[in-house]
């Protein structure tokens, strides 16, 4: 059984501040990237792989492949590992399907129409918070944080200010 260090969504997966930041925060040794398009498309796996930091294994898989090697022995040997999202629905799908990690931190979300900027780069339409809302019932803490020296936002905070009726 590996040691999950940080879950965590970022649109744009590996990039500077993941690599320059987030990796060196959670000594990850491993990145997995869950995502179901991006783990059957090759080229993209590759890219992503060539821009991790020297020493860090990047694999990339589907939700149905997060749930079952999580459920068979939390991810192997290689740890610490930072699991990393595109979006809220692809965490939502792994952990209602049995990835049952207890801490989720947001950290980028793009926008576009109908996205509301809920904290800096990061932006939710009403689907996501449904999802949110849902999973920190289930006794997920959800925070916000796009770097390492931002201050922690709850997802409660976010919520009573942005989404109200949820």
């Amino acid at each position: 059984m590996a040691e999950v260090s940080l879950v965590r969504i970022d649109s744009r997966l590996i990039h500077g501040q993941v690599v320059t930041m987030w990796v060196k925060v959670t000594e990850a040794k491993k990145i997995i990237i869950v995502d179901d398009n991006i783990a059957k498309d090759p080229l993209m796996t590759q890219i992503y792989t060539m821009a991790a930091p020297p020493g860090v294994k990047v694999e990339t898989i589907t939700v149905d492949q997060a749930v079952s090697l999580w459920k068979e022995d939390k991810f192997g040997k290689i740890g610490p590992i930072l699991v990393l999202f595109s979006g809220v629905s692809t965490a939502y799908k792994s952990y209602i399907k049995g990835f049952d990690y207890s801490k989720l931190q947001v950290g980028g979300i793009a926008g576009g129409p109908g996205r509301i900027a809920v904290e800096g780069t990061i932006a939710l339409n009403e689907s996501d918070a449904k999802m949110l809302n849902e999973m920190e019932k289930k006794g997920m803490e959800i925070i916000f944080q796009i770097t390492t020296d931002t201050k922690i936002k709850t997802w409660k905070s976010i919520k009573d200010k942005y989404f109200k009726s949820i």
